[in-house]
């Protein structure tokens, strides 16, 4: 069975408008991007990004070395005072750090994402721009302090991808964990640790590999697994030596990659469709249901800002 999203698109856009009024009213609010290189699929995805927070009422204003493009102005304009850090050249980690600063203590931004990867000059500085963004508007939960509040039970955060993943198994009642086996390939801060600590909460048996896992180990672990969820960005890697011959496993894609100027994913779909229970398709949900969740994400932190003052920055 093939799994899209696309059925779910309209219910949770109109969710997304309802949670805008109930959370955040007649209130002036945005989401900051700090997207720093010219990556191309980035750039894409921001697009995708700024898209959609218009389709809900709640607009993205990006800000980077190069891009004060004419919406990002024009955007800025219904704000106080963003206008001056969105057409500044962020030519230094201490000028990203002094934006970051802002932007925690802006009231009218309720989310910060750092569009990832970054250019080689900030690359070394990843880990403490990150853990900048205030836990309260820490979209993604890369400064982690969200994560670990989750984990220990203090609020209900899963970062956006690992989100889209749950919510899209949720929807096909394919998401009881409760004694089932998950391989989770690989083991990424946005992706595949997070999905981890999820699964395990769901009480799964978690196996994950990494880039330094044998192939044939990788490929045992897979056949044991009612679940495999793969984020290796490794084109068609996922084929039938990677799966059982019962039918019965469920296959979530979430590489991403390029074959002819074409997107696929870690699954070569062809080879694995007729062998498995279910399996998603690459292009065609990952990142448009990933968006979504993101949006979601500024409500969930909106619901426990109160839980989260202790730790603003």
């Amino acid at each position: 069975m093939l799994l899209s999203w696309k059925e779910l698109s309209i219910a949770f856009k109109e969710e997304l408008i309802q949670k805008r009024a109930q959370f955040l009213g007649d209130k002036n609010a945005y989401v900051a991007i700090i997207f720093l290189g010219e990556d191309y699929s980035s750039a894409t995805y921001v697009k995708h990004k700024k898209s959609y927070g218009d389709s809900i009422g709640l607009p993205v204003i990006v800000f980077g070395q190069n891009h004060t493009a004419e919406y990002d102005r024009n955007q800025a304009g219904k704000f106080d005072d963003v206008g001056i850090y969105i057409n500044q050249n962020y030519d230094s980690v201490w000028k990203v750090m002094e934006l970051i600063r802002y932007l925690n203590h802006d009231d009218e931004c309720v989310g910060i994402l750092i569009q990832l990867p970054l250019p080689e000059q900030f690359e070394s500085y990843k880990e403490q721009l990150l853990a900048a963004i205030t836990p309260q508007k820490d979209l993604d939960g890369l400064g982690w302090v969200i994560l670990w509040l989750s984990e220990i039970g203090l609020v209900d955060f899963v970062p956006a991808t690992p989100k889209a993943v749950l919510y899209l198994l949720q929807h096909y009642q394919l998401d009881n964990f409760t004694g089932k086996t998950v391989a989770i390939l690989w083991q990424s801060n946005i992706v595949g640790k997070p999905l981890v600590l999820e699964c395990i909460k769901r009480e799964a048996t978690v196996y994950t590999c990494n880039v330094n896992t044998p192939p044939e180990q990788i490929k045992t672990i897979a056949k044991m697994a009612d679940y495999i969820i793969s984020s290796t960005g490794k084109v068609h890697l996922i084929d039938d030596s990677f799966v059982r011959d019962d039918a019965s496993q469920i296959i979530v894609d979430v590489g991403y990659g390029h074959i002819d100027g074409k997107p696929v994913g870690d699954v070569n779909i062809d080879a694995i469709k007729d062998k498995v229970a279910s399996y998603t398709p690459v292009p065609g949900w990952v990142g448009p249901l990933t968006v979504a969740c993101i949006f979601d994400n500024v409500f969930v932190l909106q619901s426990y800002l109160d839980v989260l003052k202790p730790y603003k920055l």
